[in-house]
């Protein structure tokens, strides 16, 4: 089985998400995986129903890649056996598909650099990462915006993957949630001191609280970290689409044409960037570009390493946010 494929870019505006959807459910990568794990790749073709029917049916046959129960986080994921075929078809084209090391951005300037936190060395690495950019002249913003949530740490039976074994590895045991860590990481990568000033308001439902704290850097740079409320407060925490709908509402004052970096982890960049255009790029008309430095490449306690049940896990996770901005983008009734 073919073991390499061509890269399938991701679209930056809101005037190009149909034709990036199609593109990447009908890749050779996406293809060449579904054919791996014993489906019939022809429903991904043109002429085999409209768009959005076409990735639903990805999203159920993606199933067989799915290690989480529902609740769980992706720390307790549990082990997806396959053949050395189906791995070394896996991570071929979870690098087509822009899972793994992509490009790095493609513009020198941008109004807002969005950090994205999530699982504990994702608080240190993500924010590191987006200063190195900084400080480096590589990229220029005025506007720094580290997104998160409430979220307590999860455990877990592998003590590298447990995010309070971890937080004690990395000489910072007084953590007990992703809000802390992410404002951590930044102040640490960033150098801040104090805030200038805080706010936000406290419930005691799960997703109502929320949080936001503001530094400026030296020269005049605002950095700003928030903790974002839930859209469903009683049942659950924040998810992605909350904290990108949080900014733009409260903290973004987008106008169209904005040109926004996002920051996260490879293996994320789809699910995030599609997300991204969907509550962000089509509601507000801005540009979205998500960029990611692979945590394999890190050393210590921040190293993470992913395996072909990581990558395909994140794949599933990518098109359920397709189908998500596919539906915003055309409407239910309005199939391509």
């Amino acid at each position: 089985m073919q073991h390499s494929f061509p890269s399938v870019p991701l679209a930056a505006a809101s005037d190009t998400v149909v034709q990036t959807a199609k593109a990447w459910t009908n890749s050779a990568a996406m293809r060449a995986l579904v054919t791996a794990f014993g489906g019939d790749q022809t429903f991904l073709l043109d002429g085999a129903g409209d768009l959005i029917t076409r990735v639903e049916r990805l999203y159920t046959f993606s199933e067989r890649w799915e290690g989480r129960a529902f609740g769980q986080e992706r720390n307790q994921s549990t082990h997806l056996s396959m053949t050395p075929e189906q791995r070394e078809t896996a991570l071929a084209a979870t690098s087509a598909l822009g899972l793994q090391d992509g490009p790095p951005p493609q513009h020198a300037a941008y109004d807002h650099v969005l950090l994205l936190g999530g699982l504990i060395r994702a608080c240190f690495n993500r924010p590191a990462f987006a200063a190195q950019l900084i400080t480096s002249g590589a990229v220029r913003t005025s506007s720094v915006v580290a997104l998160g949530g409430h979220r307590p740490f999860g455990t877990s039976d592998n003590p590298d993957r447990d995010e309070f074994v971890l937080a004690t590895r990395l000489g910072h045991p007084e953590l007990t949630e992703e809000y802390q860590a992410l404002d951590l990481g930044t102040r640490d990568a960033f150098s801040l001191g104090e805030p200038t000033r805080v706010e936000g308001e406290r419930h005691d439902t799960i997703g109502g609280t929320w949080g936001i704290r503001h530094y400026v850097r030296p020269g005049g740079t605002t950095v700003q970290v928030a903790a974002a409320p839930s859209s469903e407060p009683d049942t659950r925490r924040a998810h992605t689409g909350d904290t990108y709908s949080f900014f733009a509402k409260r903290m973004g004052h987008l106008r169209p044409g904005a040109r926004l970096l996002l920051v996260t982890t490879p293996i994320y960049v789809p699910s995030q960037h599609f997300t991204a255009l969907h509550r962000l790029a089509l509601p507000y008309g801005v540009q979205v570009e998500t960029v990611g430095r692979n945590p394999e490449s890190l050393t210590g306690a921040l190293r993470t390493q992913y395996t072909p049940a990581h990558y395909l896990a994140e794949v599933r996770v990518a098109v359920r946010a397709l189908i998500g901005l596919l539906q915003a983008a055309t409407g239910a009734t309005q199939r391509s």
